[in-house]
């Protein structure tokens, strides 16, 4: 415990930590994530999200210059195991969970609510336990690292969800 830590970051190094968050994610931390908003330039980011061993198996917090804010309500269909890591899409419009357990990856849509109704798992899903998870840059792409071969699995992605597994 706390599972999530966070310091305030400058050119010195590491500031003063932040306020552990009221809710704790419900065990051992595993990924993390931050949406960033806005020009790359001047981008900041608006929520973090934990991928964790137990409960929900995800946290959601918004994050401000002040921290941590009041956790989100958990998603009502929830990863099915350990959440190992988490990414926001670009546009901040998805979240995704990499974990544990078939389907071994789980997509919802985003907003200053939380999270929306699960997306349809992938037709094609990854081969085993997700260990890793990331959107391209422009957002048209999300793949999933895991620990059975082919290792990593990719998808088109939209505002619908997964498309057909890349080759």
């Amino acid at each position: 415990s706390p599972y999530v830590t966070a310091y305030p970051w400058s050119g010195s190094g590491f500031g003063t930590k932040y306020a552990n968050p009221a809710t704790l994610p419900a065990g051992i931390g595993y990924g993390v994530a931050f949406s960033t908003v806005g020009d790359p330039q001047i981008a900041y980011n608006e929520y973090i999200a934990v991928g964790h061993q137990n409960g929900a198996y995800v946290s959601a917090y918004p994050w401000s210059d002040s921290g941590f804010g009041t956790k989100f309500s958990n998603p009502s269909t929830l990863p099915v195991s350990t959440g190992h890591d988490v990414a926001f899409s670009p546009d901040g419009s998805a979240i995704a969970v990499a974990h544990s357990g078939s389907p071994y990856v789980a997509a919802y849509p985003w907003s200053g609510s939380g999270f929306g109704t699960k997306f349809a798992n992938p037709a094609t899903l990854p081969t085993g336990t997700g260990l890793g998870v990331a959107f391209s840059p422009d957002g048209s792409a999300i793949a999933i690292a895991h620990i059975n071969t082919p290792y990593v699995s990719a998808y088109p992605w939209s505002g619908s969800g997964f498309g057909t597994k890349y080759s």
